[in-house]
Parts: structure tokens; sequence; C-alpha cells
């Protein structure tokens, strides 16, 4: 008996989270297209195949919307990225790593980077990125955040390691900034245009990670010669 009544509570909240992530996904194309202020809820609606109250009902309205759109793509990239960054906190423990092992540490995390920001479902993604930054949206700091905690902060450690100097000294935060940004302009739809690629194949991102690779390896390799 109480197997039987599962049953109907179990349908009604798998049904329950489709719309909600039928919902997120539309949010994400439409803000992404349209912008903030131009999408109505009506749209959004639409757009899902559900009910204008569904939004109301699962986000509170409008603006719960975007920022579960906001979440929903932080999520996704802390997915993607907290497995290479644990290696590097655990790596970053020993005090006896080499600095081939180290680069290659560094190497491998904006690699990781690279794939997300050039995976093929990120087309939507970039738009509503490229858009919320425009519109300066406050919502975004989720995102910027994860980025920090999952990116930059273990990039800026590794390279603090490679070149003697604190992970938080302004030098290794300025060439973190300067060598993760290599990657960040992968986000944005205008690079793949500029390349005339129609869509970022596995083989293009293996070149832009190979390209990334000889640059930073370039760069740090001129500031070690620097310092000595």
């Amino acid at each position: 008996m109480n197997h039987t009544a599962a049953r109907p509570r179990t349908a009604t909240y798998a049904r329950g989270e489709d719309t909600r992530s039928r919902l997120i996904e539309a949010a994400i194309e439409a803000f992404g297209t349209y912008g903030y202020d131009a999408t109505s809820t009506r749209r959004l609606a639409e757009q899902a195949g559900t009910t204008l109250p569904s939004i109301q009902y699962y986000f509170g309205g409008k603006e719960g919307l975007y920022r579960a759109a906001v979440e929903h793509i932080a999520h996704s990239m802390n997915e993607r990225m907290a497995p290479v960054a644990e290696r590097v906190n655990v790596a970053l423990r020993k005090s006896t790593l080499r600095r081939g092992e180290i680069l290659e540490l560094l190497n491998q995390l904006l690699d990781g980077f690279i794939a997300l920001m050039m995976s093929e479902d990120r087309d939507s993604r970039k738009r509503f990125l490229s858009r919320a930054e425009s519109e300066r949206s406050v919502a975004l700091d989720l995102f910027r955040e994860s980025i920090r905690r999952q990116v930059v902060q273990p990039a800026a450690a590794l390279i603090g390691r490679l070149i003697g100097q604190p992970a938080d000294d302004a030098h290794v935060l300025l060439r973190t900034v300067a060598i993760v940004g290599q990657v960040s302009v992968f986000c944005h739809i205008g690079a793949q245009r500029a390349l005339g690629w129609q869509e970022f194949s596995d083989e293009q991102v293996r070149t832009v990670q190979s390209v990334i690779r000889e640059h930073t390896e370039a760069i740090l390799n001129a500031v070690t010669r620097k310092k000595k």
C-alpha cells in the first residue's frame, strides 16, 4: 500500500523537475537572445512549453528564474572543474613538486577550462553570459565566484609556486588573470566567428589547448629568466 502511494508523488516530482529544467533552459536561451528587460514571462513560459503560473510557482517570478539560470551555469562549471581543481590543491600540499609537475598541473587546469568554454552546448550559455555582462547583472557574482574558486585560485597557487611568490602577490594575480584570460575569450561567440569555425570540434579544442599551453609556458619561462 505504501509503494502504491509513493508512485504518484514520484511521478509528480519528476514532472516538476522536468518543468523546472525546461524553464531554466528557456531562460538561458531567451535572456541571452533578448536581454532581461525585453524577455517577458509569457515568452519564457511559451518557450518552455508550460504555463505562466509555473514561473511563479517554481522560481517566485522572472528575477528568481534569472538567478536560477545563473546558478545552473555555475553548477555545471563547478561539476566540470572541481575534480582538476581538487587535484591541484592536493598536489600543492607537497613541498617537493618539480617545476615540470607544477606546469603540467597548470596546463591540465587550463585544458579543462578550455574544454568547458568550447563545449558543444555552450552557444546559448555564451550568449546569456555575454548579455548578462553587458547588462551588469549582479546575479553574475555567483558565476564569477565559481570561476575564482575553481580556476583562478588554483591557477594563482600554481603560478605563484612556479615564480617563487605568494599566490596573493599582486604580480602573481596579474599574470594569472592574463593567462586565464586567454581561455575566457573563447566564451565569446566573436572568437568563433573570427576563426571562421562553425562549431568547436574536438580537434579544434585540442588545437586551442596546444596553443594556450605554448603561450602559458612561454610567459612563465620569460618571467623565470627575468628573475634570475
